[in-house]
């Protein structure tokens, strides 16, 4: 199954009564109403757990903590942004990305 939506908007959360676990997360939104709830694990030798698709349209992805400066950082700063869920022939390669970029753009400021 591959499905995808152009990200829209996002928040995220860190939380403080958490002791274990995912500590920080954000939700990722698309226009129509897709969603993708990002976590961010804490311990670096913790296996991930692989993407999932919970509902139509919902989807939860894992990351590590020191992953997650890089990902605010994507979606504060580039356009268009792609969420992608994909576990076709029981290989999941979901992930989140940037639309095509022209080489040597910079960053407008």
């Amino acid at each position: 199954m591959r499905e995808s939506f152009i990200a829209h908007s996002y928040v995220f959360y860190h939380w403080s009564s958490r002791k274990k676990g995912s500590k920080t997360n954000l939700i990722i939104k698309g226009a129509a109403g897709e969603k993708c709830s990002v976590w961010f694990e804490t311990d670096p030798q913790a296996e991930l757990h692989q993407a999932q698709r919970f509902e139509e349209k919902h989807y939860a992805f894992y990351y590590y903590q020191w992953q997650f400066d890089q990902i605010l950082d994507m979606l504060r700063n580039e356009k268009p942004i792609t969420v992608e869920f994909n576990n076709d022939e029981g290989f999941n390669n979901s992930r989140i990305g940037t639309g095509d970029e022209p080489v040597g753009e910079g960053e407008e400021s």
